[in-house]
């Protein structure tokens, strides 16, 4: 796939991804750790608040890659 073709697809699959991580990381939330101790929460949500970079990353990366 060309250059310009996988930056189009990286982007669809970039907006995706911060429509359904957020849902997935609310749902985890609500199932599990709803009511937990405080210190619990702000772990949670500093690691879940992060985590979206590496798939994130993983897709810009191959959205860059040189062609052939």
């Amino acid at each position: 796939m060309q250059r310009g073709g996988r930056k189009l697809v990286g982007l669809f699959m970039l907006i995706i991804l911060l429509f359904i991580y957020p849902a997935i990381a609310s749902l985890i939330y609500e199932k599990f750790l709803l009511g937990a101790a405080i210190w619990l929460l702000l772990i949670y949500f500093a690691i879940a608040g992060l985590l979206w970079a590496i798939p994130a990353g993983i897709v810009i990366k191959w959205m860059l890659k040189p062609e052939k």
